[in-house]
């Protein structure tokens, strides 16, 4: 057993943008598939999960962007378990360019869901071995952030069937690229971006009408909500600066 799991590649061509430099979403895809690597080889996976009626969810994430990844330069992610608390589980990553400098580290939560009824499980209760280790990103508790008040609509669209993933579900990276555009798109987004935090708070499925709101500013953060019309229910908050 291992209690890290690295992961190392050349960032395409395809992950990027004009400036050469890895998108935000595909960033936070790469953070997923290392922690989704890291569970199903050490035996608290997707299949393990499964046999159990349950499976993972992540509730928060809170990522620190010294630069971007960029094209064509090997980037490197680093991520381990820091255990469970009951309802709460908790993982950290930290992620280098090409010459072993950290340029990202995120620190994220989870919980397990049970597949019928869909209520979170005491983790501690479930018999798993999450090869927990004590280092922590961040000094700070990772704190989910809460909905602001919402001040003007940016977007809204229907939920198309390439934005669900396995579950069935809205794939968290996509609020994550939806909220980034529409920052952008109105001209509400800092420039350099070196602090995302995000909560995802309930599920979004294929054709629920989603709407993006821009919220107050505060302190030069940017703060928006994704607002699922359909089940009168905010689906996602997300701070920048």
């Amino acid at each position: 057993m291992n209690d890290t799991m690295i992961m190392s590649s050349v960032v395409p061509a395809y992950e990027t943008g004009p400036d050469d430099r890895m998108h935000y979403h595909w960033l936070m895809c790469r953070l997923q598939e290392a922690a989704t690597m890291h569970a199903d080889r050490e035996g608290f996976g997707v299949a393990q999960l499964g046999g159990k009626n349950c499976f993972w969810v992540l509730t928060s994430m809170r990522i620190e962007i010294k630069k971007l990844p960029r094209r064509e330069k090997n980037f490197s992610l680093t991520t381990w378990s820091k255990g469970a608390k009951r309802l709460r589980a908790f993982r950290e990553f930290s992620g280098c360019d090409e010459s072993g400098n950290e340029i990202v580290r995120a620190s994220s939560e989870w919980m397990i869901l049970d597949s019928e009824t869909g209520k979170p499980l005491n983790i501690d209760l479930l018999g798993l071995d999450l090869l927990p280790k004590t280092e922590s990103i961040f000094k700070d508790e990772l704190k989910r952030i809460r909905p602001g008040k919402p001040e003007n609509e940016l977007n809204s669209f229907r939920i198309p069937y390439s934005s669900l993933d396995a579950s069935g579900h809205v794939n968290n990276t996509e609020y994550l690229r939806w909220g980034m555009d529409a920052l952008r798109t109105y001209g509400a987004a800092p420039k350099n971006i070196n602090s995302i935090r995000i909560a995802f708070l309930s599920e979004v499925f294929e054709g629920n009408t989603l709407k993006i709101m821009g919220c107050e500013k505060n302190q030069q953060k940017f703060e928006l909500i994704g607002f699922n019309e359909t089940e009168n229910k905010t689906a996602f908050a997300l701070q920048v600066q």
